[in-house]
């Protein structure tokens, strides 16, 4: 695996962003996933992103420098979808949410059947990538 550096990936960010608030909100979840420890940092959802980078910034800003930040670019976070249902937690694969995207139908994990409504029981979190556990 190819070490990288995070000053790179930070000069990097400030070429694709110039002065647009991504660059700062970019640069702020790049500190919060190299501070903190990356195998403590398994399940990251929008929330704690939000509070990472502050109340300064709207919700389509924070959007898109996540999706920057998922993006083959940088690829500093990976999605991931959860099932929620009930208080029952089921990870869908990446695969699974794209089929059900397309067909509008999601089968239940555990027990096959149809999920109706599954965007409202499916939500996204975010891991640190291997780019994130291999920084220098």
């Amino acid at each position: 695996m190819i070490t990288i550096e995070k000053q790179q990936i930070e000069e990097q960010i400030h070429q694709d962003w110039l002065q647009q608030p991504q660059s700062q909100i970019c640069i702020a979840i790049l500190d919060y996933l190299v501070r903190s420890n990356s195998q403590h940092l398994s399940h990251i959802t929008y929330g704690s992103l939000r509070k990472v980078v502050g109340k300064a910034y709207d919700n389509q800003e924070i959007l898109a420098a996540i999706q920057y930040l998922c993006g083959d670019r940088t690829h500093l976070l990976e999605p991931k979808f959860e099932l929620i249902d009930n208080d029952d937690y089921f990870d869908i694969s990446d695969d699974e949410m794209s089929k059900a995207r397309e067909t509008g139908q999601l089968l239940h994990p555990e027990t096959g059947k149809l999920i109706g409504d599954f965007e409202d029981k499916v939500f996204i979190y975010f891991q640190p990538s291997s780019v994130v556990k291999n920084l220098a």
